[in-house]
């Protein structure tokens, strides 16, 4: 859980951000490939699953038609929306709000779930920036708070906010709903590959690791020359994410091609 950084910024981007009076960022955040880049991402369909169907809940025709169009989904883009998936919106409207208080803290609050020990050890949970390997390393624009949610007996509490004092059960009730949807769609993966539906679970073992991460992206007075996010693939099984319904940037590479997608949440 441990590594040696090296090199950190001495701010957090949302201090940078705050600072800066001037149209400028500081070098270590100006991604050449991406300034050089001219390319536009164009707007993308998305394909939509609906959960309560594809989980047998209106019989197994309806099951069978979404499983199809869940194999269409993972084979053409490996992204989808889902609808009907049981998540409260009040969770989920009560998470983001939460999520936002705690960036919007003083400096010195935040610091108290600061992933660095001593100050200098990178550790994977916390509050700060991912980790810097190299003085020469293009950083993100963004800070990120990275927590384990499961094993549930394995969580680092003490990295876990105490203000907004909603935080913590948000994120436990969050966690909880998202399990269901997270194992069934595992589960229909399998029988798309014509395994049990358990067969994937149960290679994780029953201490299979689960992190929530809570990503702020300042504004940029140059948003041109950064990245929030430098492009990525996710070492994850599969990641369950949550949108912000007021800002866009979500992007996916398809056969060379960048193309970005408007999410919105929907009603449970």
């Amino acid at each position: 859980m441990e590594s040696t950084g090296g090199a950190r910024p001495t701010s957090t981007v949302q201090e940078l951000a705050g600072a800066h009076g001037k149209p400028d960022v500081p070098a270590r955040y100006v991604s050449r490939s991406h300034h050089e880049n001219g390319q536009h991402p164009t707007a993308a369909p998305v394909p939509v699953i609906d959960i309560g169907r594809l989980f047998k809940q209106e019989g197994a025709a309806a099951a069978d038609g979404e499983e199809a169009k869940l194999r269409q989904a993972l084979e053409s883009w490996g992204l989808f929306l889902v609808t009907n998936h049981g998540v409260d919106t009040s969770v989920m409207d009560g998470m983001m709000v939460a999520s936002r208080e705690f960036f919007r803290q003083p400096p010195e609050e935040k610091q108290r779930y600061i992933n660095l020990i001593g100050g200098e050890r990178f550790q994977l949970e916390g509050y700060g920036t991912d980790r810097v390997s190299s003085a020469e390393q293009i950083l993100d624009w963004s800070d990120r708070l990275y927590l384990r949610v499961e094993p549930e007996d394995e969580r680092s509490l003490a990295l876990w906010p105490a203000h907004p004092q909603t935080f913590m059960n948000l994120l436990h009730e969050f966690t909880t709903k998202c399990r269901v949807v997270k194992d069934g769609l595992v589960q229909a993966m399998a029988r798309l590959l014509g395994l049990d539906d358990d067969y994937i679970m149960d290679q994780f073992g029953e201490k299979a690791d689960t992190y929530a991460r809570f990503s702020y992206y300042p504004e940029c007075p140059r948003p041109e020359l950064v990245f929030g996010l430098k492009p990525h693939s996710d070492g994850s099984v599969l990641t369950v994410l949550m949108v912000d319904d007021t800002i866009g940037g979500l992007q996916i590479l398809r056969d060379g091609v960048w193309f970005m997608y408007q999410l919105f949440l929907t009603p449970c």
